[in-house]
């Protein structure tokens, strides 16, 4: 399953996180790191090393407003919308080959279920 996701957000040059991360910034502009802490379930820590990431591809940007850090996509960011949406199409078509539709569906279900589930102990 890990090798699809390479494959398919590897030919942008990215990773499914960093995917996911850049898409939020674009769709939710000026989103929060502990915003995208929460939508991840992952360590603040690790969502400042994928926002570096985006940066040095100038793909993100972060703004201070006082207290708070802000991300926003660049332009050169918000032009690869298209293409991270077609890379998860592409990626959930390949998941739904490999399990079937309904076994693909499920899975999606009980994985997201799962990440819910652990976002709340966590």
């Amino acid at each position: 399953m890990t090798n699809i996701s390479d494959e398919e957000f590897g030919r942008l040059g990215l990773t499914a996180s960093h995917a996911f991360v850049l898409k939020e910034a674009i769709e939710n502009p000026g989103i929060q790191p502990k915003e995208l802490s929460g939508e991840l379930h992952l360590t603040p820590s690790t969502i400042t090393r994928l926002i570096e990431k985006l940066e040095l591809k100038k793909l993100v940007e972060r703004k201070i407003e006082g207290k708070h850090t802000l991300v926003y996509a660049t332009e050169k960011g918000i032009t690869m919308l298209p293409d991270i949406k077609k890379a998860w199409e592409n990626l959930m078509r390949r998941y739904a080959e490999i399990l079937g539709d309904e076994s693909s569906r499920k899975m999606t279900d009980m994985l997201y279920g799962a990440v819910k589930a652990l976002g709340k102990d966590a």
